[in-house]
């Protein structure tokens, strides 16, 4: 009888291991088993993000959540709590304070280093300081040159252009207006508020149409070429450093497969058509209003 008895406390013990392995085993995807819930926030900077529909819509919005969503079918659930569309500066407070927070298209500049996990490139960036041809011909020898002279300048406090023009020694109120939107900004240059506003090149003139007027108003003065650095998309400090990884990866698998250049080409050629057919239709209008 005793060696029976010890025969099943043997079993029972061997079980209770057996039990454990597998506990153990599935421990690392127990942090996975609870879905991790994102906040994404950005300015809205149509082609790149903006809403339709009340929906987002743009090629790095379809890009970063496409990422997510394979991330997500990879077995590491993660969903999008909420996809909000700020003021830059507010945008960026959220991704400084908030844990869990996806936030895009930034700059990478030194001063921004440290705040943020950087994910990857999601835009290209190269922007002209536009005046209207409308008005007398601005003449420069360059950037540094221009900035010398007497003229008003729309800048979104908080951006890196802020940033890089006060770097400059340009600090006098007269010739860095604030602005609270690049938006904001096109219609001031078109009242006569501003002489010159930085505008992304390959945007500049579908971005103006959007905003109800003449693209082909717009005369590039001087190219920024220190500010001529690709946007990234940003983790907010605290994320779970494998989740960072997991995004990144499909980030690098999605341009290899030709999504990223696919969506890109979709939404900037549509941006540019859509945007300034709606100009020509209407601008008769708005011209005889002015």
């Amino acid at each position: 009888m005793g060696k029976i008895t010890k025969g099943k406390a043997l079993m029972r013990n061997l079980c209770i291991a057996l039990c454990l392995l597998c506990a153990l085993a599935v421990l690392p995807g127990k942090a996975h088993s609870d879905p991790v819930g994102l906040t994404l926030v950005t300015q809205s900077f149509a082609p790149l993000q903006f809403a339709k529909d009340n929906e987002p819509a743009g090629y790095v919005a379809d890009f970063l959540l496409e990422a997510l969503k394979r991330v997500n079918n990879d077995g590491r659930p993660v969903h999008v709590e909420a996809f909000e569309f700020l003021p830059w500066k507010r945008a960026m407070l959220m991704a400084e304070t908030q844990p869990n927070t996806l936030f895009f298209s930034l700059s990478r500049t030194p001063e921004r280093e440290d705040k943020f996990i950087w994910l990857g490139e999601v835009s290209p960036y190269g922007q002209y300081l536009y005046q209207l041809k409308r008005q007398p011909p601005i003449q420069t020898a360059g950037l540094k040159d221009l900035l010398k002279q007497d003229y008003r300048i729309g800048v979104q406090r908080g951006s890196s252009q802020h940033s890089y023009f006060q770097e400059l020694g340009v600090r006098d109120a007269s010739t860095l207006v604030h602005m609270t939107s690049y938006q904001q900004g096109i219609d001031m240059l078109y009242l006569g508020r501003i002489d010159l506003l930085p505008l992304t090149g390959f945007l500049s003139k579908g971005t103006v149409c959007a905003r109800g007027h003449d693209g082909t108003q717009l005369q590039p003065v001087v190219y920024i070429k220190e500010l001529a650095k690709p946007l990234w998309a940003v983790f907010s400090k605290g994320t779970d450093p494998e989740l960072v990884a997991a995004v990144q990866e499909e980030m690098k698998n999605l341009r290899e497969e030709g999504f990223w250049e696919q969506r890109f080409n979709h939404h900037v050629g549509l941006w540019q058509e859509i945007a300034c057919d709606a100009v020509a239709i209407t601008e008769p209008e708005m011209v005889s209003a002015d």
